[in-house]
């Protein structure tokens, strides 16, 4: 059975995030990974989430522009430097920076604007810095 055009999205994102460097100390939480933090570790957890998709062929022929957004949550440590925090988010918004494309077999995942790093949320162990990445998936137009 071939792959779907979600998995091959799916796939190309957490390559693109699996591929990002962090800092000593900092650990990169995939999908699906089992990670048990203590209220000093710092991480990031990565999210994949699909939106609705766009019709743009009349015919119903064509595959939809597909699009949703990547999120990642840098957890940093009360009583840590949160400007490292921030840091890690700018870090983490350069890996997924507007106009990246990541490809996958016979799709390409665009990223067409800059990831927006959102308010910090205090929890009662670590600040949440939340990274946003929009991304989209133009169908394949036939030769």
């Amino acid at each position: 059975m071939a792959d779907t055009v979600e998995m091959k999205i799916y796939q190309a994102l957490v390559l693109r995030a699996q591929a990002f460097t962090p800092p000593t100390g900092v650990t990169v939480v995939l999908p699906g990974v089992t990670f048990s933090p203590t209220a000093q570790s710092k991480f990031v957890s990565i999210e994949v989430h699909f939106n609705r998709s766009i019709e743009t062929d009349l015919s119903l022929v064509l595959d939809p522009i597909r699009q949703g957004f990547l999120r990642a949550n840098v957890m940093w440590p009360k009583g840590s430097a949160i400007v490292d925090g921030y840091n890690l988010s700018g870090q983490l918004r350069d890996q997924f920076r507007r106009g990246t494309k990541l490809f996958r077999s016979d799709t390409q995942v665009r990223i067409d604007e800059d990831p927006e790093i959102g308010v910090l949320l205090t929890g009662e162990t670590h600040h949440t810095i939340p990274l946003t990445v929009r991304w989209n998936c133009q169908p394949q137009a036939p030769a």
